[in-house]
């Protein structure tokens, strides 16, 4: 029995140490984000110079993930979002889904408000301190329904400017229509245990709380 105790413990300290590393050593990361016709991800990761790594695409609902230990291809999951979409065609059912998201949904008003938008910068603007990307490259056209929220966006890229100098930034706001055309491009380290803190902390604030843990009202 002693033994069986001992050998668990030995498992468990080792997982923790293990989780304490995850935390503690920088992940390098390098991604790239199109929305031209579409979404489409493409995200690296590397852990302890090549000893982990991951590899990722997202296209649509498309999504294809490769494991990488010691700079070789070990484990690959492909899934295809086609395949998930043959389901019944009930209205009524359909229905019913769809009200429950729309409740679930956070109004354009509720994102657009003074609290949540300072939080969210504040949280972004840490994010990129916890990050240090060496590289930034974003260019592109955007514009929505609401010109007021188009002019928003413009005020975020300002402060992205500034706050990464070396920053390319090339967006131009379309006051005229609705269009998301962006390319962009990121490189650098951060570490998983600043970015999760940072992350639950900003999670917990009042103003993004009420938006992410919403009731339904009766």
């Amino acid at each position: 029995m002693l033994i069986i105790f001992k050998v668990f413990l030995y498992v468990l300290l080792f997982l923790l140490g293990l989780a304490a590393l995850l935390l503690i050593i920088p992940i390098n990361y390098r991604g790239q984000v199109l929305t031209a016709g579409g979404l489409r991800t493409q995200l690296n990761l590397s852990w302890a110079g090549r000893l982990f790594g991951i590899n990722a695409e997202i296209e649509g609902q498309d999504l294809d993930i490769t494991l990488q230990v010691l700079g070789k291809n070990t484990y690959n999951v492909k899934s295809k979002g086609t395949g998930t979409k043959k389901e019944k065609p009930e209205q009524k059912p359909e229905k019913a889904e769809k009200e429950k998201k729309e409740q679930r949904r956070p109004s354009l008003r509720e994102l657009t408000d003074k609290a949540v938008i300072n939080e969210i910068l504040g949280y972004f603007k840490r994010v990129l301190n916890i990050a240090k990307p060496k590289y930034v490259h974003l260019y592109g056209t955007y514009g929505f329904d609401d010109p007021s929220l188009t002019g928003m966006v413009s005020g975020a890229a300002a402060i992205i400017k500034a706050i990464i100098p070396n920053a390319r930034v090339g967006l131009y706001p379309d006051f005229t229509r609705e269009v998301l055309d962006l390319d962009f491009r990121a490189e650098g380290s951060m570490t998983v245990g600043s970015l999760a803190y940072q992350t639950i902390k900003t999670a917990l604030k009042k103003p993004v709380r009420k938006i992410l843990f919403r009731r339904k009202k009766n």
